[in-house]
């Protein structure tokens, strides 16, 4: 159950990492598509019921997150999440979402103003975590 709403959560945050600047570009979409391939999927192997790797939730509620136009409360409700899971979250976890986030952001034109400003909440929020070790 950790897996499901934590790859749900993700979506969102990533979807908000996307959309911070006013506009999700296809080469965001293809960074996201890309780092779920190589990070996400080998990180368990849990699977839904059709044998699917659970980690595609994470490019579901991505494309969720675009269908509804909610841009804005991925970083909230990951950091909510967080907080509430932070004994579950490993350094490999840790370490997907990060390089993730940064891939997204990097993917056209470069990290804008923006999405610094969530790759910066986003290390806050996981220094906080080691600190409190």
């Amino acid at each position: 159950m950790f897996y499901q709403e934590l790859y749900e959560e993700l979506g969102k945050l990533f979807y908000s990492m996307a959309a911070s600047d006013g506009k999700v570009t296809t080469a965001e979409e293809m960074a996201l598509k890309d780092t779920i391939r190589q990070n996400w999927m080998p990180l368990e192997e849990s699977t839904d019921e059709y044998g699917t790797d659970m980690s595609a939730l994470i490019g579901f509620s991505f494309d969720y997150q675009d269908t509804a136009m909610n841009d804005t409360a991925g970083i909230e409700s990951f950091s909510e999440f967080f907080q509430t899971n932070r004994e579950r979250f490993t350094p490999a976890i840790i370490n997907n979402i990060i390089t993730t986030a940064r891939a997204i952001a990097e993917a056209f034109r470069k990290t804008n103003k923006k999405e610094l400003e969530v790759l910066c909440q986003l290390d806050q929020l996981f220094m906080q975590h080691e600190l409190k070790k």
